[in-house]
């Protein structure tokens, strides 16, 4: 008996797509869309194969042809695959150098700040949670500095940000002055030298709170990254903990092999669903 490689197995993709309350803000097509790139892009999809034909991908997905046509044809028209009448749709082989160009076009064009708003949702003197305190350096009497923050586009919600600061960073900070540009720019600009930054990134599951806020269902996945941010004297300026809806962000690293010091290229960037 003849079987069908993985990846041509529509079961593959776990059932029909569904995004919750709020999936209205991601056009279908678009996520369909983001799905293949990423199998293109990891080789579950190998040149010289075809891909699943639209068919089999419409059962899979738990869409109309319609919307892997339109899909396809964004595919296409970057580059990424080719369709043979007759014979399939098939993957083409990327330029790493056209690849690498395409990743600095974006860095220099994407900017998280430029493309949202925000909405200050909590701008107070707390404690800091327990666990944190000895790492950031203040005892369980000592006040932070708290900004929560709403980060949003004309889509939908995108982030929410808690971020806590030494209580005299107020100076630099006060709350009328409070813009879309993150805690740690303006700080920069304030005159604080940051110097070392220390970040940890995992999945969780929203909670009533937060579902509300970045219009998800409640237990939906998020990206909760982690920051800590220490001046020139090794001080912990900030603590960022930032929660993303991951149809709406995406982070990357770029590791430059021609730093000494074994530094990296990164980017935070907003998923678009426009070409």
């Amino acid at each position: 008996m003849t079987t069908k490689p993985m990846t041509q197995n529509p079961a593959s993709y776990s059932g029909a797509l569904s995004y919750g309350r709020g999936s209205d803000v991601v056009p279908l097509y678009h996520r369909v869309y983001v799905i293949l790139l990423q199998k293109l892009t990891d080789g579950s999809y190998p040149v010289g194969q075809a891909l699943p034909s639209e068919d089999e991908l419409a059962v899979g997905f738990g869409v109309s042809r319609v919307t892997i046509r339109k899909a396809m044809e964004r595919l296409e028209h970057e580059g990424r695959v080719v369709r043979q009448r007759g014979r399939g749709t098939f993957p083409l082989a990327q330029d790493t150098k056209s690849q690498e160009h395409e990743n600095r076009f974006m860095r220099s064009q994407i900017s998280l700040a430029q493309k949202t708003n925000i909405v200050l949702l909590d701008y107070t003197f707390t404690k800091l949670p327990v666990p944190w305190q000895s790492q950031f350096g203040v005892g369980s009497d000592q006040d932070v500095l708290r900004i929560i923050r709403i980060r949003f586009d004309t889509r939908s919600p995108i982030s929410k940000t808690n971020c806590y600061l030494p209580s005299g960073f107020a100076a630099y900070l006060p709350k009328h002055t409070i813009s879309s540009l993150p805690i740690s720019a303006s700080l920069t600009e304030a005159g604080v030298t940051l110097s070392r930054f220390k970040e940890h990134i995992t999945a969780v599951l929203a909670d009533s709170e937060t579902s509300q806020q970045l219009e998800v269902d409640v237990g939906s996945a998020l990206l909760m990254m982690t920051r800590w941010i220490e001046d020139e004297n090794g001080r912990t300026v900030e603590l960022l903990q930032a929660f993303y809806r991951p149809d709406r962000y995406e982070y990357r690293v770029e590791y430059m092999g021609k730093d000494p010091n074994g530094g990296a290229d990164w980017k935070a960037m907003i998923t678009d669903s426009h070409s």
